[in-house]
């Protein structure tokens, strides 16, 4: 069985085909080892069947044996199915076999022939090879030619250092090679630019920012070896070689042509000046209207600038009026038109419409052919302006009413306007002269002027002074001719004629003129009395004479008394003939030895002197002009009282000087006034400590209104029934800065008469508005009074500034009343009812102050829109007593009710006065007896007492307990 096996093995190897050398064992070798498996297993199976047969087992387990068998030809008949199918795969790996040895004998081939080709190609590429280098040689060769050859001075660098340069940078350095090769030359390093600074800052920033897309070059100027400079432009240019960066620098001598650029610029800027220098327009066109060449004159003539004109066609520089002929460019050769001068109108830069005299040529270009028509354009807009005022002026020199003449250098007469030939005919006598008979009349015996003086003129006139002056014509036919002369030089026809304008105006009418001026201006124009400025010029004459002790004089100011009531009441134009009464009174009274001058409106001024009237003369003088003023003055049907307030002052013993005279005699008399009306009061140095008194005041009150020390007090008003606190008035009060208080009495008159009071007022409603809006939020809701002077109705910002008041604190206009005196209404009655409408419309009531003691009717206090009469504290004082006092108050009461007006009873200090007011319906009260003017925290205290009091003892009781 061994053996038997061992033929089977052998049987199978045999069978098995061999695999090529070097073929990798594939799928089927692996199938064929499992076959060998089963073929092992069928082996033992045998070996273990024989086993058993020695054994003699068979027998004994037949059934066994046969299981064996049967798995012995189940495992053959296996073995043999395997054995077949792998013949046949056996068969299909012969067959791929074959195929693969037939494929690498074909790549053989192909490997052999490939060899072939390549052997080729080496001989191709021996032969490129071969071209190439000979190629490479001629590139050196030409590249050598080229570097040597050169005129240029040719190196090459790398990082800085040049390793490379031709002869012609050895000749242009002027030193050897090897002081080039090897570094950065010493030439560069010694090169300027063109300003003189070193250029080797810049050469070698250019060196560094060369690439291989851009070069880069500069011009110097360097030094040869005689130490001349030149020019020379230096390049370089980024290159590869030897698989390094490399630049070449190329030196170029352009010496020559820097030479020939600046010659080249001399002459174009020689030219541009000839060009722009030229005054006429000048311009160069070609065949297309383009605008080749343009003068300064020209550009600036169309608001054009030459670098966008030129190049442009004319039409589109807006130029197609000022077009010019172009048949000339359409026959090149024909004859230039440069003497026919044509006149055109066209339109300016600036829409005006202009005249230009122009002027055509052609040339044409012997090198491209190109025609161009120059023109010459001058504009000659006014040259015939000029020719126009000309014949103007010719017409106005014939027909002017001055005369007019131009004279000779020695004073004879060349030429004469007919105005001028009149006035030497009256003066020549002869009176049908013709401009003809005048030629080489002496200027001087033609306006009987003197001769000498006119000769010492001709010599200032040469030397080209001008000379005017005054002169009358006589003649035997008239009184005299007064006429203005003015000479002149003039140079207008040539610098050797020296010539004289003569104008010769007739000034009689205009002296005349000025006679009566003068007068009017000295005057009066209502009583044709002198007038300040005569007065004042008569009174600075008579102090500056030399006076001896007894010539001594007396300036008296005169102030009409009630003038001013008189004047509304009767009206403006009986005023006015009042006024002539008065000054005819004062001249009758005071007679023609006294100087008598009217001021304006009621004021009046006298000047006595010593010399003709003894002062006790002057006194009688005075005191019988205040006792003529007892009668009334008539005027047409009605008669008017004034009174006279008269103010001294003496010259020497006051003063000598004018200015103070006049001011002392002003200070007199409204001393006079304020001590009773209808006085004569002589100067002394106490009026005059009054007046600086009350210039301290006003100097300190300007300082208090900036520096806060005005504060405001508040007076109550009552009803007088049920005694309800109604509202209360605002009060300046003035306490300066050491703690001292100032009386109102003191200091408001003052503010009135400065105009300080406009600023007193505005202080006083701000403070008001400012307290009245902290009240109203405290549920305190009284009306406040606020006093208006009569310098606020007539302030053009009045109503602006209370609206700004308003607007700033946040104050309402009803939370206030305004009270306007009497007096203040009636100075401009119809501004006044304007002013209050005005008022009204914004939200404040209006009250009239002290009604009872001004001028104002009933018929103008229905026309004023008041709200409230606040009658004048003097009727109440004497209520109690004086019963035309009483009646007044009663009648106010009576016609407050009946225009539906309240009315207010200021001053009320006792009782007695507030149970009288109290019977006769007088709404309001306020005076001491209900409260002092308080500051505001005392006022609030008040106002919480009063409420308390009256809620617990009752209205009368509260007000005794005040």
């Amino acid at each position: 069985m061994p053996d038997n096996n061992s033929t089977a093995l052998d049987l199978a190897s045999t069978n098995t085909p061999n695999s090529s050398v070097g073929t990798p064992r594939s799928e089927p070798s692996l199938q064929v080892s499992v076959c060998e498996d089963m073929v092992d297993a069928s082996i033992l199976s045998i070996d273990h069947l024989l086993s058993l047969a020695k054994a003699d087992d068979l027998a004994s387990r037949p059934s066994a044996c046969i299981k064996l068998v049967e798995s012995m030809a189940s495992s053959m008949a296996l073995l043999k199915a395997e054995v077949q199918q792998r013949d046949e795969q056996l068969e299909k790996l012969t067959q791929k076999s074959e195929r693969m040895a037939r494929a690498q004998a074909d790549a053989i081939v192909h490997s052999v022939e490939i060899i072939d080709e390549l052997e080729i190609t080496k001989r191709s590429l021996d032969i490129a090879r071969t071209a190439a280098e000979n190629a490479a040689q001629d590139t050196k060769r030409l590249a050598d030619t080229i570097f040597e050859r050169t005129n240029d001075a040719v190196m090459v660098f790398e990082n800085e250092t040049c390793v490379d340069c031709n002869d012609n940078t050895v000749k242009l350095f002027a030193c050897a090679r090897e002081e080039i090769v090897g570094g950065w030359p010493d030439a560069f390093r010694h090169a300027k630019l063109e300003d003189g600074n070193s250029a080797d800052p810049s050469l070698r920033y250019l060196y560094q920012s060369v690439d291989d897309r851009n070069s880069k070059h500069a011009e110097v100027r360097m030094c040869d070896e005689n130490g001349n400079q030149f020019w020379s432009e230096i390049r370089f240019s980024s290159f590869s070689m030897r698989g390094g960066g490399h630049v070449l620098v190329v030196v170029r001598d352009i010496t020559a042509r820097k030479q020939f650029e600046t010659e080249l610029c001399r002459h174009r800027d020689f030219l541009n000046n000839v060009i722009s220098a030229v005054p006429d327009q000048l311009s160069v066109r070609s065949s297309d209207h383009r605008l080749v060449l343009a003068n300064d004159a020209f550009c600036e003539a169309h608001s054009l600038t030459r670098s966008d004109a030129v190049g442009r066609k004319m039409h589109d520089l807006g130029l197609e009026s000022y077009a010019f002929p172009s048949e000339n460019l359409r026959h090149p050769m024909a004859p230039a038109h440069s003497n026919d001068a044509i006149e055109e109108s066209f339109v300016a830069a600036d829409g005006s419409n202009r005249i230009a005299s122009i002027k055509h040529s052609t040339f044409s270009d012997a090198t491209s052919g190109e025609s161009y028509l120059i023109a010459t354009s001058r504009d000659i807009t006014e040259d015939r302006r000029r020719e126009d005022r000309l014949r103007v002026l010719a017409s106005v020199f014939n027909s002017a009413s001055e005369g007019v003449a131009i004279l000779s250098s020695d004073g004879l007469i060349r030429e004469a306007n007919p105005a001028f030939v009149s006035m030497a005919s009256n003066a020549l006598g002869v009176p049908t002269l013709e401009a003809t008979g005048l030629l080489d009349v002496r200027f001087c015996d033609a306006m009987q002027i003197d001769a000498d003086l006119f000769e010492s003129t001709l010599s200032d006139l040469n030397s080209g002074t001008p000379w005017s002056g005054k002169a009358t014509v006589k003649s035997d036919t008239s009184r005299g001719q007064a006429v203005w002369i003015s000479l002149s030089p003039s140079h207008f026809r040539d610098t050797s004629s020296d010539e004289i304008i003569a104008l010769v105006s007739d000034i009689t009418e205009l002296e005349n003129s000025q006679i009566e001026l003068h007068r009017r201006a000295m005057h009066d124009s209502l009583t044709t009395l002198p007038n300040r400025v005569y007065f004042r010029e008569e009174l600075s004459r008579l102090v500056r004479l030399d006076q001896s002790p007894h010539d001594g004089l007396s300036v008296c100011f005169l102030d009409l008394d009630d003038f001013k009531l008189a004047n509304d009441s009767l009206g403006h134009a009986s005023g006015d003939q009042l006024l002539c009464l008065v000054g005819e009174r004062i001249q009758k009274n005071m007679g023609d030895k006294t100087f008598v001058a009217r001021f304006g409106g009621d004021e009046f001024a006298l000047i006595m002197q010593d010399k003709h009237l003894a002062r006790e003369q002057q006194d009688r003088l005075l005191d019988q002009l205040i006792r003529s003023f007892r009668e009334p003055f008539r005027l047409d049907g009605d008669e008017a009282r004034i009174g006279l307030s008269i103010g001294v002052a003496r010259c020497p013993a006051d003063s000598s000087d004018a200015d103070v005279l006049m001011r002392n005699a002003d200070i007199a008399m409204y001393a006079a006034k304020n001590a009773g009306k209808n006085l004569v009061l002589e100067f002394t140095h106490e009026m005059q400590n009054g007046v600086d008194l009350r210039h301290q005041v006003q100097s300190k009150l300007r300082r208090a209104l900036s520096n806060g020390e005005i504060d405001v007090y508040y007076q109550p008003k009552i009803n007088a029934s049920t005694h309800e606190l109604v509202g209360c008035e605002a009060l300046a009060r003035w306490k300066t800065s050491d703690g001292h208080y100032i009386s109102p009495a003191e200091f408001v008159p003052i503010a009135e008469q400065t105009g300080l009071v406009t600023g007193l007022g505005d202080l006083v409603f701000e403070l008001a508005a400012e307290r009245a809006v902290q009240w109203h939020e405290a549920g305190i809701i009284p009306k406040i009074a606020v006093n208006v002077s009569p310098h606020h109705l007539r302030h053009p910002r009045f109503l602006m500034t209370l609206e700004s008041t308003l607007r700033s604190s946040g104050a309402k206009a009803e939370w206030f009343e305004l009270e306007i005196t009497e007096n203040a209404m009636m100075e401009n009655v119809d501004h006044a009812i304007d002013m209050i409408r005005h008022l009204g419309e914004m939200g404040f009531t209006v009250a009239i102050d002290d009604f009872g003691t001004g001028y104002s009717s009933l018929s103008y206090l229905k026309s004023f829109p008041i709200d409230t009469l606040k009658i004048d504290l003097s009727f109440i004082r004497d209520i109690s007593t004086d019963p035309q006092s009483e009646a007044i108050v009663r009648s106010i009461v009576s016609l407050g009710a009946g225009l539906g007006l309240d009315v207010v009873a200021e001053g009320v200090e006792s009782v007695d006065q507030l149970e009288i007011l109290e019977s006769m319906g007088c709404p309001i009260v306020q005076g001491y007896l209900i409260s002092r003017p308080l500051p505001e925290n005392k006022y609030l205290a008040w106002v919480a007492d009063w409420k308390r009091q009256k809620q617990t003892l009752g209205a009368t009781a509260s007000l005794c307990c005040q």
